[in-house]
């Protein structure tokens, strides 16, 4: 029953998205834009070319990039500036309350396998990013660029090709 007025916050896999734009292509006009949580503009996390969001089915993220929504895309160029330290963590703790305590123990983990594989102090919160932007758009700089998903099964498969020069003459602007 929307009127065009859905606006929705994948922080994984596109699959879900993709398969109901496939089965009810009528949704499709229903949803605003879409404020993603995956993609790279440069190097991935899963693969050098990809970013596991995307890499985990590239082929539903193609067919959302594809389908004409409005797409904000956090990719990692993004996710990985907004870094969490210990003393937000202790800030955090101090609240003495259950959402906190949450906050505390996943960003500990976070911020202990962030150190044990690459030495990081401080670890990035990839999936607030996307509420962030929905919360308050003027702490982000957006570019609009037309992205393409790589699903070409080669080294590059999962891969956000981001056209920032609009060599495709392809990009469009996002409302």
């Amino acid at each position: 029953n929307s009127e065009g007025d859905i606006t929705l916050v994948p922080t994984g896999p596109l699959t879900n998205i993709a398969l109901a734009m496939k089965l009810e292509p009528s949704i499709t006009s229903k949803i605003k834009k879409i404020v993603l949580m995956g993609g790279a503009y440069g190097n991935g996390n899963f693969t050098p070319s990809a970013e596991f969001n995307i890499f985990a089915d590239p082929e539903a993220a193609h067919i959302v990039f594809k389908s004409g929504v409005p797409i904000v895309m956090m990719g990692l160029d993004v996710t990985n500036k907004t870094l969490c330290t210990p003393e937000i963590i202790k800030r955090m703790e101090s609240t003495n309350n259950k959402a906190g305590q949450l906050f505390s123990d996943l960003m500990n983990f976070t911020l202990k396998t962030q150190f044990q594989e690459f030495g990081l102090e401080a670890g990035p919160l990839h999936d607030a990013t996307t509420i962030g932007y929905l919360v308050n758009k003027d702490l982000f700089e957006v570019q609009d660029m037309y992205v393409e998903i790589d699903i070409n099964r080669g080294s590059s498969y999962g891969r956000t090709v981001c056209d920032e020069s609009d060599y495709s003459k392809k990009n469009i602007t996002l409302k």
